[in-house]
């Protein structure tokens, strides 16, 4: 008996201790299989996910000339990481050799899947900075940087217009980086592109062609039409001869300029055009108005006021419509209109005048000059029996 309770003592002995190192070995495979998945995870993240977030986010910035700059650090810090978290093992070891060879790999792919992430060349938005009077052409690539050499043509009919420039894309905002080409109005304008004869612009920047049709309306600049009217005010006192109940007081002038359209009947306003008008009132060749020259650069118009006797010598004409007063000395009622006194004409006979306003475009736009002639026929009316007139009229007449 106490040898078979030795003996099964024993046995129960050598049965447990191998289900204790057995559950033990498990738990210890589970926890080192655990630490490696960790310890891996944290090495791809730290080697290869991190650096290439950092690529993307600040590859933008440094790619070009910094882009070493960029690439060094990122692959140090990486590097001195994982050898951390394997241990610090020995410079010359195995392990040390391995890391540093696959985060060199590593990096080396983070950097070409963001290079090869850039953003295509795309062609922005153009438009006009009217401060500068130069088209502006955007080019955007997101996540690019550098100077290219550009190609532009501009084509309007037969007449062609080439430049070679530098473009820079050194600018970003919140769609991304670009750069800009400005180019002078002025530098390539030819004639008008209204009604029908657009500009035509051909850009090449590193490989890549866009065609685009500029603004006609900041490409219109020549004036191709004007018109001028008086307008008569009439006063019921003071008039000559005791038996008028009516006569002229006097005229107010407006002028029109700037683009004739198709039916030849109406004056679109060209705010963007320098020119000069010239207005004159004549009764049978003799000058009996003839009123200060007028400069317009862009909708403002200016004069000589001859102290008031012209208004303020100051106007604004093609931005709010092709048409403009010409002031004078004297506010009429009647037409709520300022007028010029007929005791101030040169010649104020009975007649028909003949008023003319003459257009002339200015450098670089265009030299030629365009006119336009109205006529006004002055005249007594409404006869009494005793042979008197008592009235006055002034009216628009096809010639004289």
């Amino acid at each position: 008996m106490a040898s078979g309770g030795l003996l099964e003592k024993a046995a129960q002995q050598q049965t447990g201790e191998p289900k204790l190192t057995s559950g033990t070995s498990k738990s210890d495979s589970a926890d080192s299989s655990g630490n490696g998945i960790a310890r891996l995870a944290t090495m791809i993240s730290v080697g290869m996910v991190l650096p290439f977030f950092i690529m993307m986010w600040f590859g933008g910035v440094f790619l070009g000339q910094s882009a070493g700059i960029l690439t060094a650090a990122v692959l140090l810090i990486s590097s001195v990481a994982i050898w951390f978290l394997i241990g610090k093992p020995r410079p010359s070891s195995v392990h040390t050799i391995a890391i540093g060879m696959s985060c060199i790999l590593l990096l080396s792919s983070n950097l070409a899947i963001s290079i090869l992430l850039t953003g295509e060349m795309s062609l922005g938005e153009i438009r006009h900075d009217a401060d500068s009077d130069e088209v502006v052409v955007l080019v955007r690539q997101s996540g690019g940087s550098g100077n290219y050499d550009a190609e532009v043509s501009i084509t309007q009919g037969s007449y062609v217009y080439d430049a070679s420039m530098t473009l820079s894309l050194d600018r970003s905002d919140s769609q991304g980086e670009y750069g800009w080409l400005r180019i002078p109005v002025d530098s390539f304008y030819n004639e008008n592109a209204l009604p029908q004869s657009d500009y035509l612009m051909s850009l090449k920047v590193d490989g890549k062609t866009w065609t685009r049709t500029l603004d006609a309306n900041v490409l219109s600049r020549t004036i191709t039409g004007v018109d001028v009217s008086a307008t008569p005010s009439f006063k019921t006192q003071d008039c000559e001869g005791s038996q008028k109940d009516q006569c002229l007081a006097g005229v107010a002038l407006s002028v029109t300029a700037g683009l004739i359209g198709s039916s030849q009947d109406f004056i679109a306003p060209m705010p963007l055009a320098d020119y000069g008008l010239s207005v004159t009132m004549q009764l049978e060749g003799s000058t009996a108005i003839q009123y200060p020259s007028i400069e317009v650069q862009q909708t403002i118009a200016s004069w000589q006021s001859v102290g008031g006797e012209f208004g303020s010598g100051s106007g604004f004409i093609g931005d709010g419509g092709s048409t403009m007063s010409l002031a004078g000395s004297v506010e009429a009622n009647d037409i709520s209109r300022s007028i010029i006194l007929k005791g101030d004409w040169d010649n104020s006979d009975y007649g028909c005048y003949q008023l003319t306003v003459t257009g002339t475009n200015m450098e670089p736009w265009s030299q030629t000059s365009i006119d336009h002639t109205t006529y006004y026929m002055y005249e007594e009316t409404n006869r009494l029996e005793n042979g008197q007139y008592s009235s006055e009229s002034w009216t628009e007449v096809n010639s004289c």
